[in-house]
């Protein structure tokens, strides 16, 4: 074959695999404008009394992005702390998005996360007082907005760290707060989690893990790439043992978000690894609940996973056993889940947030609303 011959050929491939690339492409926006749009339909605001935003507002010096959805802004202000750290929960919102019957619901990108994202953060304020301070802002923008005294704090995993320590320190902003998959003493969770790990990787003779895990020894971690390596295999077991709400599941509700763009949804893993090597050492080595934060004065609501292998249940159990609530304090399990209580058994995170936290803590209504 002749070298012309040979390149009219490779054109030839390179074309048709353009415009294979570009065919799908094509397919794969037009099908998610047909998702958003369903999505957007189901959980339009129809009341002109409701709220329906996103918006930017400065925290601590840095442009960060909140959502707030309601049907009607006098009812009472839910903020959502969310996980990772770096792992923003506005994309997934629509899910739980009949919860804005009930409460103006804030979701909030925290600081390197999702739409919050950027490369000018200051790698020294990745810290956890930070993103207090940038919570504390946030809870009195929004006071301050919807003239109201107090609101719900609702901290699902690394966001319930932020969210207990929040309440700790201004018990008067909040009608009650709801910690999922809480969070507690991590130092110990850790060695905990390792031990799971390595215990079922010896009963299922798994050489790779064994020796992986064997390698970068027990707890606490020296450098990000061990910490890696455990939370690959901690991750690997949990997922076995129990698999209540698959990423792509996860994946599959992201694409359908009418509040994220492409752009938003290409900073999602972005953030994630930007947040998690700035926080991982603080939040793993340095922070434990249990001497920082030993007494709340608000009702308290711990929604725990059953099968939760990433904070473990038997610890945050035992916190919520030891912490001391003179208002009040529930622990709640979700037998059918594992981190994602609310995303796994939804009806009833939904019904557990309205049927008990709202119905046995809301506040009397204003006459000057």
């Amino acid at each position: 074959m002749s070298p012309k011959h040979r390149h009219r050929i490779l054109k030839r491939v390179l074309v048709g695999a353009g415009a294979l690339v570009l065919g799908v492409t094509i397919i794969g926006a037009v099908l998610r404008l047909v998702a958003q749009h369903r999505v957007a339909e189901r959980i339009r605001v129809p009341s002109p009394k409701g709220i329906a935003s996103i918006e930017k507002v400065r925290l601590g010096g840095v442009d960060q992005s909140i959502q707030i959805r309601g049907h009607d802004r006098t009812k009472p202000i839910l903020l959502f702390l969310h996980g990772g750290p770096g792992f923003p929960q506005m994309p997934f919102s629509h899910l739980n998005a009949e919860l804005e019957k009930h409460f103006v619901v804030v979701q909030w990108d925290q600081r390197g996360a999702g739409k919050s994202y950027a490369s000018a953060i200051p790698d020294e304020s990745m810290q956890l007082d930070q993103f207090v301070a940038d919570a504390h802002e946030l809870t009195t923008l929004l006071l301050q907005r919807f003239d109201s005294e107090k609101c719900y704090l609702v901290a699902h995993s690394w966001g319930s760290l932020i969210g207990a320590l929040i309440v700790a320190r201004y018990p008067e902003l909040f009608h009650a707060y709801v910690g999922i998959g809480q969070v507690a003493g991590l130092p110990e969770t850790q060695q905990v989690r390792y031990d799971f790990a390595l215990d079922h990787a010896r009963e299922e003779n798994n050489t790779d893990a064994v020796a992986e895990l064997t390698r970068i020894g027990r707890p606490p971690h020296s450098d990000f790439d061990r910490c890696k390596i455990m939370e690959k295999w901690v991750n690997h077991y949990a997922a076995e043992e129990h698999r209540s709400f698959p990423p792509t599941r996860l994946a599959r509700l992201a694409f359908a978000s009418p509040a994220y763009s492409w752009i938003d949804l290409a900073k999602i893993p972005l953030g994630f690894r930007y947040s998690f090597s700035q926080l991982w050492r603080e939040i793993f080595y340095e922070t434990n609940l249990f001497e920082e934060v030993p007494r709340i004065e608000v009702p308290v609501y711990f929604f725990i996973g059953r099968h939760d292998w990433v904070v473990t249940a038997d610890v945050a159990q035992r916190y919520f056993a030891e912490l001391e609530a003179p208002r009040g304090k529930q622990l709640i399990w979700f037998e059918e889940s594992a981190h994602w209580p609310h995303f796994a058994e939804p009806e009833k995170y939904r019904e557990m947030l309205v049927g008990k936290v709202l119905a046995e803590t809301a506040p009397p209504p204003s006459p000057t609303r």
